[in-house]
């Protein structure tokens, strides 16, 4: 799983929006930028003559005001989020939570059964270990993987529909939503721009984005994806229209022990993190929220596992795998086809 930190900041995650460079008046891009969650989240719309620059802005400020609504509620480094109260209170007894909360969590447990256990938001206690053992530098140790591994389970969290209750079953255990609240974050930042009368925009929350609409009446945007050892050079350009695009992976969010490189996500089935087999998954979907969770997961499972999106509706794949030293990629049967790609240049 993939918690949100700080010294992310400047990273802009994985992906990159390629935006026109003509700046005729129906071309230009009102575009504001915000630190929240844990990164920098970025809004573009496009302007038209109808619409003035300080109408946009004050529309781009409502919807930067509901990322950070979001995250009071999702983040687990604010004391007082919803979440934060849940770690606190909810071993052995059942707490009442909001619908929203209640929404998001049941979603990501559904998803943990769709992935095989791969996306799990209980895995707190060993994204705790292996942030700790990044700073000290020493590995853990065998019991204490296995100690920390014992405090998850998306078995071990009980949900009550009829009154909305959280409890879990053992001691210790502590949920992150940070894989999934970015990419709700984004989601709900795009209700907000439509709910404005905003028709084209993209919303970038650290790398979790969703193009909504068109960049120009003619023109999808058009979206970068980034090297994963080459942060200044882009290796596929993806052309979008109403979808979201996530990509994870040890880019810039990495860690050596023992002269291993490591991802920041961790395996939530053995406790131990991402190796550098697996460089990165991007995912195309719907919404930013499936996009994130099929992210994550598939940096975990590999290519091997791509027949987890099958099932999915309008989800599209590609993983990067390191192969003795070579880049590779890996793609779901529909992502060539579905975005003209005939070479990916890595």
């Amino acid at each position: 799983m993939k918690p949100s930190r700080i010294f992310f900041l400047f990273s802009m995650a994985t992906l990159i929006a390629l935006l026109l460079t003509h700046f005729g008046k129906e071309n230009r891009i009102v575009e504001k930028t915000s630190l929240s969650m844990g990164t920098i989240v970025q809004i573009k719309v496009p302007s038209d003559c109808c619409e003035s620059q300080k109408k946009l802005e004050e529309k781009i400020t409502h919807a930067f005001s509901e990322v950070r609504r979001v995250e009071n509620v999702f983040s687990v480094y604010r004391e007082n989020s919803e979440v934060s109260r849940i770690n606190r209170l909810a071993y052995g007894q059942p707490i009442r939570i909001s619908d929203e909360v209640f929404g998001l969590i049941e979603t990501a447990l559904e998803y943990s059964k769709r992935t095989d256990g791969a996306f799990d938001i209980t895995v707190k206690p060993l994204v705790d270990l292996w942030a700790s053992a990044k700073v000290s530098g020493m590995m853990p140790g065998e019991e204490e993987i296995k100690a920390a591994l014992a405090k998850t389970g998306p078995q071990n969290v009980i949900l009550d529909k009829a009154f909305k209750t959280i409890s879990f079953k053992k001691r210790g255990m502590s949920i992150d939503l940070g894989a999934i609240a970015k990419g709700y974050a984004t989601d709900r930042a795009i209700a907000m721009l439509k709910q404005e009368g905003i028709t084209a925009a993209i919303v970038n929350s650290g790398g979790d984005m969703y193009c909504l609409g068109m960049r120009s009446k003619k023109e999808p945007w058009t979206i970068g994806i980034q090297h994963p050892r080459d942060r200044e050079k882009t290796f596929l350009e993806l052309k979008l229209a109403d979808e979201a695009i996530d990509t994870s992976g040890d880019y810039e969010k990495f860690f050596v022990l023992n002269g291993k490189r490591y991802s920041h996500i961790i395996d939530p089935r053995t406790g131990y993190p991402v190796g550098d087999e697996v460089v990165s998954a991007t995912v195309t979907a719907g919404d930013s929220v499936t996009a994130d969770i099929y992210a994550t997961a598939l940096c975990v499972l590999g290519p091997k596992r791509l027949d987890i999106i099958k099932e999915a509706k309008g989800v599209e794949a590609m993983i990067v795998v390191n192969e003795d030293g070579v880049l590779k990629p890996y793609v779901s049967p529909g992502f060539k086809e579905r975005y003209s790609v005939s070479k990916i240049d890595l």
